[in-house]
């Protein structure tokens, strides 16, 4: 009896656990890939990974490498305080990584031994960033800001520190800096700033995008430029009113493309789109004017006869290419997934690098083979990294489905549900409603970012369904449906998301008397509207959230779009300022009944907690339940682990005390 209770009691752990819910501290937990880069030879890919650090209470970033052909990943600076991300690039003979470490470029030998200790490569007076490598491998280009000047710091020293408001921003200049000595080059100079670069395929020149300041709200002002690679004959090529994103020479150096959010005249706020223009001036045009997705990134192909692009096409982006001849596009992947801005066309090894961020793999990196101009069979996508490989087995992970249904005007309209843990069929559920920032964005498949800040898994696994609708405003469904928010902001925005609600609730999916609300930036704003328009919602949390258009107006650093949407400035002759107060939260705040939060952060410049105070004391005024907590440090988008986790607690006290009627006990976060 003994050995046979033990048999069973060593048969049983050996059947694989089932999967359950994650619970906050383990999402924050989860680590996440960053800028997957692959070598120039096609052999390695070398990625940052973000982990969990308490003592630090946020993320921190290491270097590791993981073959092609198979094998263990192989860290390659274990043990540093981390590493920051955006910055690796492999040398053009694949021997050295290049990455950033406490604001400067570091590269570290990948010959020989699995791990050497790198060496610094710059010594700059300030922050380096955007680094590339000259063909030759001699060179490596980067941005940074202009250094504090001699009589900055004395008064800085002697607390004479007054500064004038938007006008002490330093100017961003390119540089370049030999590898062997170390003898650093500034590149560019004058009153204008660079926001990105390129080098050409040759090394001989490159191609600018510089405005007139590093602030958000002169990015329109921006114009392409080209230099050659020293420094020398720099001539600008655009003229126009609208902002011009990764601009790129062709591979014969006769042609630019780069990215607008504009029409081929030249209008704003349409869907990104790609235009070509010759390298010589001329004007520039869309390659297809009335391509009905979003452009997110593009590059090149090596041949030159056409371009490949992240395309954002609603729930989920697909690599395309865009032909240039024939000014006809083709997607060359097809998948639940969301492609992060890590993508990039490495010609030399014939691929492109990816992340596929999917519903039970939260950024694996893959690769692409780049299409020939009239390719013969589809391209495969190959999975290179294995980070997420237990993801699905070990935790709960919810099943993800595209809903359609229409708005009140008929247009149809998106997004996603994720299911609850569990999930009985004719069964009703609680519902947590989730809206995107933006507006000009789109929720996709995967987790996308801010996943600590959102935790749907967190609520799936307690029995929440999830929704996020893709409302007016949106990208990658064509200009129309992204313009709909001009002249009326809130005018089918908050119906479409009602509209979509009610769908749920036909389909017999949702309980009706146990939903709650929450978004974060133009989600917040969204959640402070809906709040005044209807009592369905037992709870809501709004972040980084407008609640008065007007004061937001000069609050804000960004303002282009808001003139956009409201039809002027609130300044000018006959402002239009009906437009401003209509649309605002705080006009309707007396009809709020909603027991909301708010939340922002100390520091955010885009959405200042200023408008989070007006909506609290408006709130709190007529008698609504309601808190306001301010995150000391954070900016727009929130980066320390235990202020997410706060927030996460006490959402989720808050929505359950109100639409299940029952206690949530906070998670602890872990001592260091």
């Amino acid at each position: 009896m003994l050995a046979l209770a033990c048999g069973v009691a060593a048969l049983s752990a050996q059947q694989p656990q089932a999967p359950q819910p994650i619970t906050l501290v383990q999402l924050a937990e989860l680590p996440r890939l960053i800028d997957p880069q692959l070598s120039p030879n096609g052999k390695s890919v070398a990625y940052m990974l973000a982990t969990a650090d308490w003592a630090a209470g946020r993320q921190v970033f290491h270097l590791w490498r993981q073959s092609v052909a198979g094998g263990a990943p192989v860290p390659l600076t274990p043990g540093t305080t981390g590493d920051a991300p955006g910055s690796t690039r492999w040398s053009p003979d694949s021997s050295s990584i290049l990455f950033a470490r406490a604001g400067q470029l570091m590269l570290l030998s990948v010959n020989g031994a699995a791990s050497n200790e790198p060496r610094a490569v710059t010594k700059h007076a300030t922050a380096v960033s955007s680094p590339s490598w000259s063909p030759d491998g001699a060179t490596i280009y980067f941005l940074a800001a202009d250094a504090v000047s001699a009589i900055e710091r004395d008064r800085d020293r002697r607390k004479d520190d007054i500064y004038a408001f938007e006008e002490n921003a330093k100017l961003r200049q390119l540089w370049s800096v030999s590898v062997s000595t170390g003898t650093e080059r500034q590149l560019t100079s004058g009153d204008l700033s660079v926001a990105s670069y390129r080098l050409s395929r040759d090394g001989r020149t490159i191609v600018l995008e510089r405005a007139p300041s590093p602030l958000a709200d002169d990015a329109h002002k921006g114009e392409i430029w080209l230099i050659d690679a020293d420094g020398g004959h720099a001539r600008q090529l655009t003229h126009n009113g609208v902002e011009e994103e990764q601009p790129e020479l062709s591979p014969d150096g006769s042609q630019i493309l780069f990215l607008s959010d504009t029409n081929e005249k030249f209008e704003p706020h349409y869907n990104l789109n790609l235009f070509v223009m010759p390298a010589s001036g001329g004007t520039p045009k869309p390659l297809i004017p009335d391509f009905q997705y979003a452009v997110d990134q593009a590059a090149w192909a090596p041949d030159g006869a056409s371009i490949l692009a992240v395309v954002n096409m609603g729930v989920h982006s697909e690599v395309f290419q865009f032909d240039l001849a024939s000014r006809r596009a083709r997607p060359l992947t097809d998948g639940r997934h969301f492609i992060p801005p890590s993508w990039n066309v490495v010609a030399s090894a014939g691929k492109m690098i990816l992340q596929f961020d999917e519903p039970t793999r939260f950024g694996d990196a893959w690769t692409l083979p780049i299409p020939g101009h009239t390719p013969s069979t589809p391209a495969t996508p190959v999975r290179v990294t294995g980070v997420y490989d237990t993801l699905a087995t070990k935790y709960a992970m919810p099943r993800q489905e595209k809903v359609t249904w229409r708005g009140a005007d008929g247009t149809p309209i998106e997004g996603l549900l994720f299911y609850p843990s569990g999930y009985i069929e004719g069964r009703r559920y609680p519902l947590a409603v989730q809206m995107h920032g933006g507006p000009a964005e789109s929720d996709k498949f995967g987790a996308g970012p801010g996943l600590l800040l959102s935790y749907f898994p967190v609520l799936t696994g307690r029995g929440w369904f999830v929704f996020r609708p893709n409302y007016r405003g949106s990208t990658g469904y064509g200009n129309a449906f992204l313009r709909g928010i001009l002249n009326g902001y809130f005018r089918q925005m908050p119906w479409d998301v009602i509209s979509g609600v009610d769908t749920l609730i036909r389909q017999g999916l949702v309980d009706p008397d146990r939903m709650v609300l929450m978004g974060w930036s133009a989600g917040g704003h969204l959640t402070n509207k809906l709040v005044t328009m209807t009592t369905r919602f037992k709870a809501a949390s709004a972040g980084a959230s407008a609640a008065n258009w007007m004061s937001m107006y000069s609050q804000s650093d960004s303002r282009d779009n808001r003139t956009l949407w409201f039809g002027g400035t609130p300044y000018q002759r006959n402002a239009p300022i009906i437009a401003y107060w209509n649309d605002s939260p705080m006009k309707d705040a007396a009809n709020v009944k909603t027991p909301t939060l708010l939340f922002v952060g100390e520091n955010d410049p885009r959405v200042p907690k200023e408008q989070s105070i007006e909506m609290v004391r408006a709130l709190r005024a007529n008698g609504v339940p309601t808190h306001l907590y301010i995150a000391p440090r954070e900016a727009h988008q929130w980066a320390e682990l235990r202020h997410q986790i706060f927030k996460a607690n006490t959402e989720m006290s808050w929505f359950e005390r109100y639409a299940l009627g029952r206690t949530y006990v906070p998670e602890q976060t872990p001592n260091p």
